[in-house]
């Protein structure tokens, strides 16, 4: 979810078209006081509202001239940061209750990806994803309730993240290829076909488990967490902020085709609906953010398209996936629940 236009942003179009239309009216009175001699008291108001109107026009024409370059600056510079390889080391926590085993696997376009696998007790595996820039740490608090509650689970850096490879991040557009690799690796491990597989993510992690679910149906149930809208038809415009951030993603969308060379995905709400019956959680802060509102307004959406098995949890005083900071108790137990139920696992 792109913060559109920032406080640098604003700063720097007001300098420059406070600059502008004080170069404009030193051009103006230089003309004028060549002209004033002779003009008479009858023609004078007119070529007073004559200028003024010329002077609106051309600060219009400033501002919006300026706006557009500025935001196609500052969108350019956002997706060389989107599209930037963040990598890290990745160290397994000592505190770590349960045991992890260190695996790689091919994702799509053959990157290499790294990742923890631990095998499932109940049956069930559930692949975690995390957020933009991060790496699979991110996850280890969905890992050690779903471990706790018997099941397997599967966290891996995204491609050009952590510790797995790739020249370019690709802000979701490419990552659903890499969820492929995942099932294939779950799929070696159960050479039987009886795993059954679930996902969650948070937010961009998020955005890629519905997208995984969408193109592979062998997902059974998708947990999702803050999903950050990453095509401009996914964003609702509900207020001027949220207008300006549509504009943006629209810019955003074309760098990505055009600069990037990467093929765009589908936009969500064309393929949401496609999950269906398999049953999906979207959880969404309800605490307003001081740009872009409250994050429940952009995943609500949603419900509008994915099918009736699909619901929306709201947590009123969580930002953006902080829900396990908020309510810690609450949020593993509805994350258990919603897959013990999905899987047929409840009592």
């Amino acid at each position: 979810m792109k913060i559109m236009p920032s406080e640098t942003y604003w700063s720097g179009l007001a300098l420059v078209v406070i600059l502008s239309i004080s170069a404009w009216l030193i051009l103006l009175a230089r003309k004028r006081g060549q002209r004033v001699q002779s003009e008479n008291l009858v023609a004078r108001p007119v070529r007073v509202v004559t200028y003024v109107f010329k002077l609106l026009g051309f600060t219009l024409f400033i501002i919006l001239l300026l706006a557009g370059g500025l935001m196609l600056f500052v969108s350019y510079q956002t997706m060389l940061s989107d599209l930037a390889p963040s990598p890290s080391q990745v160290e397994l926590p000592s505190d770590l209750p349960f045991q992890v085993e260190e695996v790689t696997f091919m994702g799509g376009d053959d990157l290499e990806l790294a990742g923890w696998y631990v095998p499932p007790a109940n049956g069930a595996t559930i692949i975690l994803l995390h957020g933009y820039g991060g790496n699979r740490l991110g996850m280890l608090w969905h890992a050690r309730v779903l471990v706790e509650a018997g099941y397997g689970v599967l966290l891996y850096d995204e491609r050009a993240s952590g510790e797995s490879a790739g020249q370019r991040r690709s802000y979701g557009w490419e990552d659903a290829s890499d969820v492929g690799g995942a099932l294939e690796f779950l799929n070696s491990r159960t050479p039987d076909g009886k795993n059954r597989i679930g996902i969650a993510g948070c937010s961009i992690g998020g955005q890629i488990a519905l997208q995984g679910a969408a193109n592979y149906p062998q997902i059974a149930a998708v947990w999702a967490d803050g999903p950050s809208a990453i095509r401009a038809k996914d964003t609702p415009i509900y207020s001027w902020q949220s207008l300006l951030s549509s504009i943006s993603t629209h810019i955003l969308d074309q760098m990505y085709i055009w600069i990037g060379g990467i093929k765009p995905p589908a936009a969500m709400v064309d393929i949401i609906g496609t999950i269906e019956p398999r049953p999906v959680m979207l959880v969404a802060g309800g605490r307003p953010h001081p740009n872009f509102g409250a994050e429940y307004l952009h995943i609500e959406p949603y419900l509008h398209y994915a099918g009736q098995h699909a619901e929306l949890w709201i947590i009123d005083e969580a930002l953006h996936c902080d829900g396990p900071v908020q309510r810690p108790g609450e949020y593993a137990q509805r994350m258990v629940e919603f897959f013990d139920e999905s899987f047929g696992l409840a009592p």
